[in-house]
């Protein structure tokens, strides 16, 4: 009779280290998901330094003129619109009041400009929006930082003769929405 036990101790031995290894394979699980990864930038928009206009002693037979340099800036967008209105509701025009009274309202003019270069900018409509206007800064820290404006005039034959009514007054607000 032949010992064929070295045989079969190879092949047990065999048979031994393969089946481990399939153990291994087979008990290896995995899963995955997969991440989507966005960079977003908020929009952020502000408008600063917008003061008081006054309008002091006009040259008769001219128009009473009066402007104010204003800042606006943005982020997440590269255009703004804004928007000029009579806060008090005295109706669809721009109207100062008079102190005395029971005597009329003077009507002015705005016009808005996207720098503040001399010279008046575009008309304005009250309640209208004026869009399409770069965004110039990203941040308004300081009044030197100015980078807009607006203008006033009052035409002379509304304030011809009308000092004795005065002064005149009136609020403006200015809104500005990214586009």
């Amino acid at each position: 009779m032949k010992n064929f036990t070295p045989k079969i101790l190879t092949s047990i031995a065999a048979a031994s280290l393969a089946l481990c290894s399939a153990t291994t394979a087979l008990s290896q699980v995995s899963d995955s998901e997969i991440s989507m990864i966005t960079l977003t930038f908020m929009q952020n928009i502000d408008i600063a330094f917008v003061d008081p206009v006054t309008i002091a002693d006009p040259t008769p037979g001219f128009p009473a003129v009066g402007e104010d340099t204003f800042c606006v800036a943005g982020t997440g967008f590269s255009n703004f619109s804004i928007v000029f209105i009579n806060p008090t509701g005295t109706g669809p025009d721009f109207l100062l009041e008079p102190a005395v009274a029971g005597t009329s309202q003077i009507m002015y003019q705005v016009f808005f400009k996207n720098d503040t270069s001399p010279g008046p900018g575009i008309p304005v409509a009250p309640g209208m929006a004026i869009p399409g206007n770069p965004i110039q800064t990203s941040v308004c820290a300081a009044p030197a930082d100015d980078n807009a404006k607006f203008d006033i005039e009052i035409p002379f034959p509304e304030w011809d003769g009308r000092e004795s009514d005065g002064p005149f007054t009136g609020m403006l607000e200015l809104t500005v929405v990214s586009e």
